[in-house]
């Protein structure tokens, strides 16, 4: 639901049986009509990826800078050193830090969880992620704000944001499920044509935000739910304006998740929320875990589009730190979040045999950093970044680095990485093959003015 003061309600008279009944009494195939369920990990805040995916070997000149003059204290060892914590080789050029590969033989894994399952290594190793690198948005500004904005409305010129834009473009209903689990809908989902989306910002918390079972007994509570469901409905009933319509569907779309949220859900693979190991409070691994819930749920009205916006400090300009645990682990954190959540999260899916091959997730962060390291043991905002997609069973082409490398010796904007893929490529490269979406409704409806003819090879068309 957006932007009413209702985002984060929930009213449900019925008792679970009769709802869980009423949702599962037409269930549709899953996922719905021929496309893959799409999940959008947005790490806001600028994520270092020169340091996440190193450029260890792409050229002498390359090496010398990285690991000398650019980031002589802030560069992640070579595969090839003899540093007891160092990146493991990708293809021979490009490195990945060795905490987006805890598990794997030969990393060192200090402060060992149940997650350490290989990472984006072991995701990479099966074909299972694909790299872009040198991505970006070519509405890129130095402000964390103006290109958050650019990147979730697919274009500086653009209403609303491009996730909606998109579910209209393949025609699906207004009220097609589509869920940010955190508080509050992101611009990415933001709607000019009436479509719905529903903040989730975990199951104890998804409910009325006046918490009313904390302060009645379970009886007083039930009653004064049901009494605040009649008035909703009552007034939501009246007639079919366009606030009326989204109302409706909104209570709808609640009481089914709700009794979705409120069965116990025990996933096939370990997510990290620990907060010894991550910065952002577990969210990001409770936020996957309920969308895989969500989504291999039996409902009517089955998960289009996910989208999480991940924090936890990602905006690194002090103290930014490398491969330490014991002393500065604040990029081992933020790396082994994202590794380690996103691994889980496609082991989860793929333990359901009708979700093989039938999930996207794409990583993306605003920009990247400067290439070189600051005086406060930092990286200020730069330009170019990575970009990754993970998928199954030969529904992307994974194993590969993606994108054209611009090297490290001339700076970009900023005086970051240069941007030789726009961002948007990418994700038109996903929803052509994958998504059902014409190249024309690419140019006229999601990305506006893109002018695209043709991705990466990243989705292996249906």
């Amino acid at each position: 639901m957006r932007g009413f003061g209702i985002t984060n309600l929930l009213f449900d008279p019925r008792s679970p049986a009769q709802a869980a009944n009423a949702a599962t009494a037409l269930v549709p195939s899953q996922p719905p009509n021929g496309r893959d369920l799409l999940v959008l990990i947005f790490v806001r805040g600028g994520l270092d990826g020169l340091n996440l995916v190193t450029p260890f070997n792409t050229s002498s000149a390359d090496r010398q800078r990285y690991f000398n003059t650019l980031r002589p204290t802030l560069s992640v060892p070579a595969p090839t050193s003899t540093a007891t914590r160092k990146s493991i080789d990708l293809d021979g050029h490009f490195a990945l830090h060795p905490d987006a590969a805890r598990g794997v033989a030969g990393v060192q894994v200090p402060n060992g969880h149940a997650s350490d399952t290989g990472g984006f290594y072991a995701l990479f190793q099966r074909g299972d992620l694909a790299i872009v690198d040198a991505c970006g948005s070519p509405d890129i500004s130095g402000s964390h704000f103006d290109t958050e904005l650019y990147v979730d409305l697919g274009g500086k010129q653009n209403q609303g944001g491009w996730l909606a834009r998109y579910l209209d473009a393949v025609g699906e209903p207004h009220d097609a499920l589509a869920v940010a689990p955190q508080w509050g809908i992101p611009p990415s989902l933001l709607s000019q044509t009436g479509r719905s989306a529903v903040a989730i910002p975990d199951v104890e918390s998804f409910g009325p935000q006046w918490k009313t079972r904390a302060w009645t007994g379970h009886e007083e509570a039930a009653a004064l739910v049901t009494a605040q469901y009649t008035l909703l409905e009552q007034m939501y009933a009246r007639g079919n304006e366009f606030i009326e319509q989204v109302g409706r569907s909104a209570l709808q779309n609640y009481d089914m998740l709700r009794n979705v949220l409120e069965t116990p859900y025990s996933p096939s693979a370990p997510y990290l929320t620990a907060d010894t190991h991550v910065a952002d409070y577990g969210h990001l691994g409770h936020s996957l875990q309920t969308v895989a819930q969500l989504a291999k749920a039996s409902v009517a009205n089955p998960l289009r589009v996910a989208t999480i916006d991940v924090g936890g400090g990602y905006d690194t300009h002090d103290n930014q730190g490398v491969v330490d645990w014991n002393g500065n682990a604040r990029y081992c954190r933020l790396v082994t979040n994202l590794a380690n959540n996103i691994k889980a999260f496609c082991d989860d899916m793929n333990a359901d045999p009708a979700w093989r091959g039938r999930f996207v997730v794409v990583m993306l962060s605003e920009f990247g950093r400067v290439l070189y390291e600051n005086d406060s043991g930092g990286t200020d905002h730069g330009a170019g970044n990575i970009l990754l997609v993970a998928g199954s069973a030969g529904n992307i082409r994974g194993g590969q680095m993606y994108g054209e490398w611009p090297g490290l010796q001339t700076l970009g904007f900023n005086d970051g990485l240069q941007i030789t893929t726009d961002y948007r490529r990418v994700l038109a490269d996903l929803l052509t093959a994958r998504m059902g979406v014409s190249t024309p409704q690419i140019n006229d409806v999601v990305f506006p003015g893109l002018g695209y003819a043709g991705g990466l090879g990243i989705g292996v068309a249906r």
